[in-house]
């Protein structure tokens, strides 16, 4: 029981540290409204016209990067439908051939044939990906979060400034949050650079509120530049159709090699396999991301089609493939 409880205790406490950065974020982001729009261009900005500029396009960028952001935050993860998870009788005929791996691998290999389940990938031991926590046999693309304490489709990583974790649910809102942050705080620096140089250039007329310009234009440079660079390489990473956590281990085909072009279907594709094909709609926080995150297309090649003849697995990835396109 005292160590149930500490347990829970723990787990309480990081439930609420978990929210930390972006209570964090989301004082910045009201810090700098009230920077923007009146120590800027209430009290700064003498142009009407510039003024009406100024505020209409502040107020249409941190609409759309808040909606994206609250997005990212409050899709819960979508997690493996129940074909996949594991019966007490299965587990239990896992479990009892724990200390034979090939007997264990027979037995998932069982069940996926049974069941008909798409999965292709194995682990980085040749065998078919098993989630001890959830008991469930792991669809391609899928990993368990110990953070959030279940598995989910397609998880990209576990985010600490959404306190979410970044998969197939909410890829697509993690990657346009980043976007329209870049665009948000580069439109501050580009509207406030005039007056930010006018601080060094009238030194004898400071105030409180040329002050706040002054880290206004800072603070919008240094987030700027860090969403740039994680929002840069995760269009990168949507580019050759790879996962964050697919990086460290490139995806492999049940009796072959890692390889990392096995889902790249080509640049145009793949920014379709995340944002859809509609390009208005592509740059809004709107799911739009096509599939239902188990099934996936992959690049047929020779040397996949050879890989998966040695398995001698009765699935196919051609037939997901043709089942997707």
């Amino acid at each position: 029981m005292p160590a149930c409880k500490n347990k829970c205790t723990v787990n309480k406490c990081q439930q609420i540290f978990g929210w930390v950065p972006v209570i964090f974020i989301l004082l910045i982001v009201g810090w700098s409204y009230y920077a923007y729009v009146y120590a800027l261009c209430i009290v700064q900005v003498n142009s009407v016209v510039a003024k009406v500029f100024f505020l209409i396009f502040f107020h249409l960028f941190l609409s759309l990067f808040l909606w994206s952001y609250l997005k990212a935050i409050i899709v819960p993860p979508i997690q493996p439908p129940k074909q996949f998870h594991l019966t007490s009788s299965e587990w239990e005929a896992f479990n009892a051939t724990a200390d034979k791996e090939t007997d264990q691998n027979t037995t998932l290999e069982t069940i996926v044939a049974e069941r008909n389940l798409p999965v292709y990938l194995s682990g980085p031991d040749g065998k078919i990906r098993v989630c001890n926590t959830c008991a469930l046999i792991k669809p391609d693309r899928s990993h368990h979060c110990s953070t959030c304490g279940v598995c989910l489709l397609k998880m990209d990583h576990h985010c600490p400034w959404t306190n979410n974790c970044i998969g197939f649910h909410n890829h697509k809102y993690f990657i346009v949050f980043l976007s329209w942050g870049v665009i948000y705080c580069f439109f501050i620096m580009c509207t406030s650079a005039s007056y930010f140089a006018d601080f060094w250039r009238y030194p004898d007329t400071l105030s409180v509120n040329r002050f706040q310009v002054l880290f206004l234009f800072i603070v919008a440079a240094m987030f700027g530049l860090c969403q740039l660079g994680l929002c840069s390489y995760h269009m990168y990473l949507v580019g050759i159709n790879l996962s964050t956590l697919e990086t460290f281990h490139y995806p492999r085909l049940r009796g072959g090699q890692p390889d990392k072009t096995l889902f790249n279907l080509g640049i145009k594709k793949n920014f379709r396999e995340t944002f859809g094909s509609r390009f208005e709609m592509a740059v809004l926080p709107i799911f739009t991301t096509p599939g239902d995150g188990v099934n996936w297309r992959f690049r047929l090649d020779d040397s996949l089609q050879n890989a998966n003849l040695e398995s001698g697995s009765t699935n196919s990835p051609m037939l997901a493939t043709t089942k997707l396109s």
